[in-house]
This record gives C-alpha cells, sequence and structure tokens, in this order.
C-alpha cells in the first residue's frame, strides 16, 4: 500500500509540473518573441494591416501620413477641343497644363490614417478626402485654373477619385468640366501617376 501510496504522489507531482510547464508557454508575457509570433501591423486602420500578425513590429503605413510631400505625376489627358462650327477647330493638351509636381498637405486628420488632405495644382489648393486604405475622393466643387494661352485662362470644375498605394506611388482618375466663352460647355479626364 506504501509503494502504491509513494507512486501516486510521484505521478501526481510530475503531472503538475507539466501543466504548470504548459500553462507558462500559454501565458507568455507581452513582448516575448518566440518562433511562433507572427510579426506585422496589428493596427486593423492602416493600410498593411495584417489579420494573421500577433505581434506589432512597427511597420504600419498610414494613409494619411504618407499621402503628405511632394509627388512627382504623370499625365495621359484627352486633349480639350475647342470648335467652333466654321471658324475654328483647336485641340489643347492639357497634359502640358499639369504641373510636373503636386504637393500635397494635411488639413484634418480625423483618426489614424484617415482626414482631409489639399492637393496644390499650380497654387490652386483643391481638397480630397483620403480613407484609411488609401483611397482618395475629390470634394464636390473644387475649381481649378488652366492658362491655355492663345485662348486665355479657363476655370475647370475637378472632381475625380484615385488612391495611394504605397508610400512611393498611387494613382488618380480627374475628370475636368470646363465653360469655354463663345463654345460652352467642355469636359475632359486624365489618368494621373503620382510617385516619389
Amino acid at each position: 500500500m506504501k509503494k502504491i501510496f509513494k507512486i501516486l504522489v510521484v505521478f501526481f507531482v510530475g503531472l503538475s509540473i507539466i501543466v504548470s510547464s504548459c500553462k507558462k508557454e500559454d501565458n507568455k508575457p507581452v513582448g516575448d518573441t518566440t518562433s511562433e509570433d507572427i510579426n506585422g501591423c496589428t493596427d486593423s486602420s492602416a493600410m498593411n494591416y495584417l489579420s494573421n500578425a500577433t505581434s506589432n513590429d512597427g511597420s504600419c503605413i498610414f494613409a494619411y501620413a504618407i499621402a503628405q510631400g511632394v509627388w512627382n505625376i504623370s499625365s495621359e489627358c484627352e486633349d480639350l477641343t475647342i470648335n467652333i462650327v466654321g471658324v475654328l477647330d483647336t485641340a489643347i493638351p492639357l497634359n502640358d497644363m499639369l504641373p510636373p509636381t503636386i504637393e500635397i498637405t494635411g488639413v484634418l486628420s480625423t483618426g489614424e490614417g484617415a482626414g482631409v488632405v489639399s492637393l496644390d495644382v499650380d497654387g490652386d489648393p483643391v481638397l480630397a478626402d483620403i480613407a484609411n486604405n488609401g483611397s482618395i475622393t475629390i470634394q464636390d466643387n473644387q475649381t481649378i485654373s488652366f492658362d491655355t494661352g492663345t485662348f486665355g485662362v479657363f476655370d475647370v470644375t475637378i472632381t475625380g477619385s484615385g488612391k495611394i498605394e504605397t508610400a512611393t506611388n498611387g494613382n488618380l482618375t480627374l475628370n475636368l468640366a470646363f465653360d469655354v466663352p463663345l463654345v460652352g460647355a467642355q469636359s475632359s479626364s486624365c489618368e494621373i501617376t503620382f510617385t516619389k
């Protein structure tokens, strides 16, 4: 009987040590990185949120922050055609009217990664909303001016949307509405690529 008692005591002590060591592994202290951790961005409002990350490695990228700065742009625009029947039919190349760079500045942050930015297009500020995922939407009733040279300066109503893809590239589709004297309403669109 004493032998059985000793064996049971040894068995329960051994079992309690095993259970205790398992619990210590399950309750790892915060910051304890082991091979089981998945490093990445754990902030769901970031552009590069990694849903299966278990350890935040400081790599989170927020659209509102990375959108700000000077961006080089390249554009593919439809020409503006001014057509006065019997007098004039001229195509104005809009690619030549857009600046080679645009500066984007923060206006209002509505939370980590989201807010309102201002795009400086040759001195004309254009306000746009930027979402956590990098989506950009030009706000309604935004106007810029294009100096067409021969035909003077036109006010242009601008709408559009796009996306900041990474810290160094993005895209934007602009829709341009002109009110051309003696001709009336004209429209065009531009595909813009941003790079840093």
